[in-house]
């Protein structure tokens, strides 16, 4: 399938799905599927599928703050450094918060 859009069509699109932290094919794809099923922007299945959007883009930014974390431990520890405890800590609220958000994605798409 080929959409095509002018320039100053395309961007209105861009800004309007930035503005709902969604991709642009994400946000074409949800709103002509919306118009097609007659539904507003406002309906509960689409404010459910943003609501998993932004659990996953929260996913998967703890995931890179957990990664870097990793990363500074295992600098500190080539280096003969212990690693602090308080790394530790911080690693361990990272992983309860990645699974906090996987659990809660799960339970509002039934799974």
């Amino acid at each position: 399938m080929t959409v095509r859009y002018n320039a100053a069509e395309f961007e209105e699109i861009r800004r309007a799905a930035a503005d709902r932290s969604q991709t642009i094919a994400r946000f074409c794809a949800t709103s002509t599927l919306n118009d097609a099923r007659g539904l507003s922007a406002g309906d509960p299945q689409d404010r459910l599928d943003r609501t998993v959007d932004e659990l996953a883009a929260s996913r998967a930014q703890l995931a890179r703050v957990g990664n870097n974390l990793n990363q500074i431990a295992f600098a500190l520890n080539a280096n003969g450094f212990l690693r602090p405890a308080e790394l530790d800590a911080t690693l361990g609220l990272i992983r309860r918060a990645v699974s906090q958000v996987d659990t809660t994605a799960g339970e509002l798409v039934g799974r």
